[in-house]
């Protein structure tokens, strides 16, 4: 590994131990082949977010966030509302009850169930 030998502020160029130098400009171009094929896209320095944004409309952005912010809240609120089917199920299940109710109802009226039938 080499050590920083020296920093020249005024040219902002960086010299190393084993005599080798490095300037901004240089840096960026090292830093993006290194990570080239590595990350999706190549926009990695504020001046590339720029231009990324300048080839594409703001409208399009805008739809691909709230697009992924309605995704994020379906996903949260998955478990917490009923489908169509379990609503049906629920009203089947109480529509059911409430006739067993009054079927029982009558039957002990008419003294099925050995009731006096009052």
């Amino acid at each position: 590994m080499t050590d920083i030998k020296e920093i020249y502020q005024e040219t902002g160029t960086v010299v190393f131990d084993d005599g080798t130098s490095i300037n901004h400009e240089g840096f960026l171009e090292k830093f993006r082949d290194f990570l080239k094929y590595r990350i999706a896209g190549e926009t990695l320095v504020p001046g590339d977010m720029e231009r990324f944004m300048r080839r594409t409309s703001a409208k399009n952005l805008k739809l691909l966030l709230d697009g992924k912010k309605m995704e994020g809240y379906l996903e949260g609120s998955m478990d917490k509302m009923l489908t169509p089917g379990q609503k049906l199920a629920i009203g089947v299940v109480v529509t059911m009850i409430f006739v067993g109710l009054i079927v029982f109802v009558v039957l002990n009226q008419q003294g099925v169930f050995g009731g006096n039938g009052v």
